[in-house]
């Protein structure tokens, strides 16, 4: 037995190893199986795609002047291609061969824009000269022209999420929209032909996309910021103010990209260039605070008296009505030289208020935001119009829906269901003298609800805010708190 098990031991110690061996070749096979597809990328002519570059695998026949046509559109680029990938000829590559592509020199693919809030007459002209008949939800190419008139105002929407603004009586051209081929960088050039522009970049730092805003006399490039640019004076004597309210931007005049005496502007900071010279830094003005309106809240305001605390160093003041805490959705705004100011064609209701100071240059300071409510001034015998509160839910069964709110004294009311947040599409139109009102349940969806106020000739003169609403087959529900209605836009009756 003893040398029975002499010959055993290695015997099974053979079998061990075998059995090992067969492991790691099993698991040899597997992991090379499994890591096929990943070797296919790197075969001659795919691509894979980095952070801040393509990776390129060269395939027969290919050369540096090929690749730089192909993928940079411009064959001049091969040298530059040459010098990063250390290849020192413009000769044929050996397969295989990565060849490293920054996205400064990849081509460019369109990208689009998209009206997402606009008020008033507005003008648009496409590239090829056809007139462009803008609306919500529009879409803007490049080398359209768009033209605001007074008190109108258009915000447009980027694919990044970047808003660009234009205020009224300005002239823009989207002289440049697209991305970079692979890694989808934007670039973005806004020519300012008149007035001003205000723009809102997403950060730039991850995909180094580009931003820029041109006028005739300067050039501002950003890398994620919020910014305004804007002509000051008329004529020959135009100069253009830049104001950075966040982030970084760089300011040169036109065709002078490189020169020293260029300038980085901050938060808060904005300076004037001329056809002469990118002027100093200059500090913004601090963001100027309303004065307590007169009317029962001190958040009323008649639309003709606007207080604004006064700002030291200013020189005038801008103030903009809009429907929105970030005055996306301007409705009309009003400049003076004295911190009082009057806003005309804003029914009464609640918005928000953005204020700013302008110093001695020309510069338009830091902004303020404060939501408000609008009163109308001249109401009849001198009756001021109340806001009423918003309705809301406070009963339901399988046929009808109860809406309450506080009913204003003595004042006309209306009360107002719609399928959408600007009142556009009514369900219900009801005159009420109560605070309270039964209707028929809805099919199932969102709703809004509010109450305007009338006069004696039924014209609105208030108006409360939206009460968003969830009809469902089983409850009715209020669905979070009120929102400031969109206006500019005329509502059906029933």
């Amino acid at each position: 037995m003893r040398v029975l098990d002499r010959f055993k031991r290695p015997a099974n110690q053979l079998l061990a190893a075998l059995g090992l061996v067969a492991i790691v070749c099993m698991a040899t096979a597997m992991s090379v199986e499994a890591a096929s597809p990943a070797v296919a990328t790197f075969e001659p002519g795919n691509i894979t795609i980095g952070p801040a570059s393509i990776t390129y695998y060269a395939r027969t026949g290919d050369t540096l002047t090929s690749i730089a046509r192909q993928y940079t559109d411009k064959s001049s680029n091969w040298a530059a291609l040459g010098k990063l990938n250390r290849i020192d000829k413009d000769s044929a590559i050996p397969i295989g061969t990565p060849i490293v592509i920054p996205g400064e020199l990849l081509g460019d693919t369109p990208a689009k824009a998209t009206v997402v809030a606009m008020t008033g007459a507005i003008n648009a002209t496409t590239a090829d000269g056809n007139t462009l008949h803008l609306a919500i939800g529009t879409t803007v190419t490049e080398g359209t022209q768009i033209q605001t008139s007074g008190n109108s105002f258009l915000t447009l929407a980027l694919a990044d999420q970047s808003r660009i603004s234009v205020p009224s009586n300005s002239r823009v051209q989207m002289s440049r929209l697209r991305t970079a081929r692979y890694l989808h960088r934007p670039r973005t050039e806004i020519l300012l032909l008149r007035g001003r522009v205000e723009s809102r970049v997403s950060p730039l730092e991850t995909n180094q996309g580009r931003f820029e805003v041109r006028t005739p006399l300067s050039v501002a490039g950003v890398r994620g910021t919020h910014f305004r640019v804007g002509f000051v004076g008329e004529g020959a004597d135009s100069r253009i103010a830049t104001e950075t309210l966040e982030g970084r931007v760089a300011v040169a005049r036109a065709g002078k990209t490189s020169s020293p005496d260029n300038v980085v502007l901050t938060k808060a900071k904005g300076n004037i260039t001329d056809a002469q010279s990118v002027g100093p830094i200059v500090d913004l003005l601090a963001a100027p605070t309303l004065v307590p309106g007169g009317g029962a809240s001190r958040t009323e305001y008649s639309s003709t008296r606007i207080g604004v605390a006064a700002v030291p160093g200013a020189r005038a003041y801008h103030l903009q009505i809009a429907s929105d805490a970030d005055a996306l959705n301007p409705l009309a705004e009003s400049r003076a030289n004295a911190p009082i100011l009057a806003i005309a064609g804003v029914p009464a209701g609640q918005y928000f208020a953005r204020v700013s100071a302008i110093d001695r240059f020309g510069l338009e300071g830091i902004s303020s935001v404060a939501p408000i409510t609008l009163l109308r001034p001249d109401g009849p015998r001198g009756y001021t119009f109340k806001v009423p509160g918003a309705p809301k839910v406070t009963g339901s069964d399988s046929k009808s829906v109860t809406l309450q709110w506080t009913p204003v004294t003595g004042q006309s009311m209306r009360l107002q269901v719609a399928r959408d947040s600007d009142f556009s599409s009514l369900l219900v139109n009801r005159a009420s003298v109560a605070g309270e009102a039964q209707l028929a349940r809805p099919p199932f969806g969102t709703y809004y609800a509010r109450v305007e106020v009338l006069d004696e000739s039924g014209n609105v003169q208030s108006s409360s805010l939206a009460q968003p609403m969830i009809v469902t087959d089983q409850w009715i529900m209020n669905d979070g708190d009120p929102i400031p209605v969109k206006q500019g836009r005329t509502n059906l009756t029933q």
